[in-house]
């Protein structure tokens, strides 16, 4: 099963750059842009469908890297954290004693996207998708003056794919500074151990993610 759907995201992932790159050929290049693209977000991070059962929505915060081929195709790379959607309560085994844990929600994705051209010059906006890992791991709390090793923590994982839509205002008029807002589907099969609610078997979870984001190109 999970050869398959690598498999299909595998093939979703080519034909999209395919696309891409058709499209990005088929637009007449009229300038330049800026190769590098960082950004940080935060919002929420909300579970939708039968994953509901056992998810909640939780905080959530993104960093993400971008590489601009040209004017309108650029390649992605993301690392995003929800904090406490499975709601973990267990009683956790650690270096320093029982205490009482709680659990991350980790999604890298990576894929990229398509710049839509507008008349107004500091407004941008694109679409685009790929593949996606997700991560679940109960945790333990640390801190700066110690470090809690977890011995009964459990974790589970899977691949999936994602879809996203942006909308950035450009700051200043070279395109460095942009604020903007990401709205992102993904869905992924997972397996592995129980972490907090989640069941141990097999499932195939969803998420909508929308992010208020800052961003700098150069």
């Amino acid at each position: 099963m999970l050869v398959r759907i690598v498999g299909t995201v595998l093939r979703g992932v080519s034909r999209f750059g395919c696309v891409l790159l058709l499209s990005s050929i088929a637009f007449a290049q009229s300038g330049s842009a800026h190769r590098n693209n960082i950004t940080a977000g935060i919002g929420p991070g909300i579970p939708v469908g039968s994953d509901t059962a056992y998810l909640d929505a939780a905080p959530l915060i993104s960093i993400g890297y971008g590489y601009r081929f040209n004017q309108f195709l650029q390649a992605d790379v993301g690392f995003q954290t929800a904090f406490g959607a499975a709601s973990n309560q267990n009683i956790e085994a650690t270096n320093l004693g029982y205490v009482r844990g709680g659990d991350r929600e980790y999604m890298v994705p990576l894929g990229g996207r398509l710049i839509i051209p507008t008349p107004l010059s500091r407004i941008e906006l694109s679409a685009g998708g790929g593949g996606a890992y997700l991560h679940y791991s109960e945790t333990v709390p640390s801190s700066y003056y110690y470090t809690n090793y977890c011995y009964s923590c459990t974790s589970r994982g899977g691949w999936g794919a994602y879809g996203m839509a942006n909308v950035s205002y450009f700051l200043d008029s070279d395109h460095n500074f942009h604020v903007g807002t990401t709205g992102q589907f993904i869905s992924a099969s997972l397996h592995g151990d129980a972490v907090g609610a989640t069941p141990a078997i097999n499932t195939k979870d969803h998420w909508v993610n929308i992010s208020l984001e800052l961003g700098f190109s150069f």
